[in-house]
């Protein structure tokens, strides 16, 4: 202690009593003061919220949710999706498909005269070598599908 007063004397000329008090006359008059309080918060009357938009908040929600979906999903398979090319300024689009029904779908937008014409084209014989053949048998093809087809 003695350290503490050589060292610093302005801490030692600090009087040791509690600095916090309470006002004077302070409870003398706290009743009525809580009382106006609590008379002024119950005359105060909430302001009425709307129903119609608490009733629409989760609609537009949900509406908003799916305008986002859209446009983070339809946009951008729109804008980078294969572009349909046009033939000869003909009504005929070419496209690539994938599975059978679409291409079932090509064949019956065909009109009648189109069909007899595509008949009527010779066939071009296309000779593919055995490595060409191996190679498509291999990844087209199962080993279980060519022992099945194998005659003993």
């Amino acid at each position: 202690m003695d350290n503490l007063r050589e060292n610093t004397p302005e801490l030692s000329k600090i009087k040791k009593e509690n600095p916090f008090r309470v006002p004077e006359n302070y409870f003398d008059d706290f009743s009525a003061r809580l009382q106006m309080k609590i008379e002024a918060e119950k005359k105060v009357v909430p302001a009425p919220k709307n129903r119609i938009i608490q009733m629409l908040k989760p609609a537009i929600g949900l509406a908003a949710s799916f305008v986002l979906i859209f446009m983070l999903v339809y946009w951008p398979l729109k804008t980078f999706s294969p572009k349909q090319v046009a033939e000869n300024n003909d009504s005929i689009v070419i496209e690539e498909y994938d599975n059978e029904n679409e291409y079932l779908n090509l064949l019956e937008s065909i009109d009648e005269n189109s069909f007899y014409a595509l008949l009527d084209e010779p066939v071009k014989s296309v000779e593919f070598s055995d490595e060409e053949l191996m190679s498509y048998i291999n990844t087209n093809i199962s080993e279980y599908e060519i022992y099945l087809g194998t005659d003993f």
